[in-house]
């Protein structure tokens, strides 16, 4: 169970909303004490999420259009008031083999999965830093590292993100900001419309926990898969030195 730090850091808004991980964060959050803007483009799934009770705002909105990105994040101040917390789930998985499709897919991809991120992360991370206190989750893969057949668009969607993330973390500054952290996180194989196996859904928001409830010295800019920390593109004689040293 994930407790709301106080009273004022205990609104979530959540990109992707109407997708089943979003769904079911949604319904989780709001039952963990939060205050929830849902996100999302699927007007009748928002509509299910808002009758579930007043602590729920359903926004309809395209994150990856900068002005529909801002107004988004308008409605959910003007419902819950400051954000605290971002959960940024909304992607695409265009199933499609490059010279089939070419670049329509692969710009497709970029736009929802990385700038629709990016535009997120624009919006509410301000205020964060106004207020020093923030916790941001960006849904990631590793599909980068080995791209399926037929599936290059959201694998290269995906490795952008790393770097987008690390970047964003490195220019927060830890000394002014040490309450404010962006972090990435794969929440590995689960039964949604991009997959028909994996875990349950409603299992993500327990592995979600300890990015959303650590404190101030928590990680940040580090990428998290099913609850433990992958350091990516790190060799094995980096990672043994780590070790050793502790670091």
């Amino acid at each position: 169970m994930i407790v709301p730090h106080d009273d004022n850091n205990r609104h979530v808004l959540i990109t992707g909303a109407t997708g089943g991980i979003g769904s079911a964060l949604t319904k989780q959050f709001a039952d963990a004490g939060f205050h929830v803007s849902a996100v999302g483009r699927n007007r009748s799934a928002l509509a299910e999420l808002a009758r579930l009770g007043e602590c729920i705002a359903p926004i309809e909105a395209d994150m990856a259009d900068r002005q529909a990105a801002a107004e988004a994040f308008a409605q959910a101040r003007a419902a819950h008031g400051p954000v605290s917390h971002i959960i940024a789930a909304a992607a695409i998985y265009p199933k499609a083999h490059f010279l089939d499709e070419g670049a329509e897919q692969l710009e497709q991809a970029l736009r929802v999965n990385v700038v629709g991120v990016a535009n997120t992360l624009h919006e509410g991370l301000p205020e964060m830093l106004e207020r020093n206190f923030g916790r941001n989750v960006v849904f990631g893969s590793l599909a980068d590292l080995n791209p399926l057949p037929g599936s290059i668009a959201y694998s290269v969607s995906k490795g952008a993100l790393h770097s987008l993330v690390r970047g964003i973390a490195g220019e927060i500054d830890r000394v002014r900001y040490p309450n404010v952290l962006v972090n990435e996180f794969n929440p590995g194989a689960t039964r949604t419309a991009m997959s028909t196996h994996g875990r349950d859904p409603a299992e993500i928001f327990e592995l979600l926990t300890p990015l959303i409830a650590c404190d101030a010295d928590g990680p940040h800019g580090r990428f998290y898969q099913e609850g433990r920390e992958v350091r990516i593109g790190e060799s094995w004689k980096a990672a043994l030195k780590r070790v050793v040293l502790r670091r």
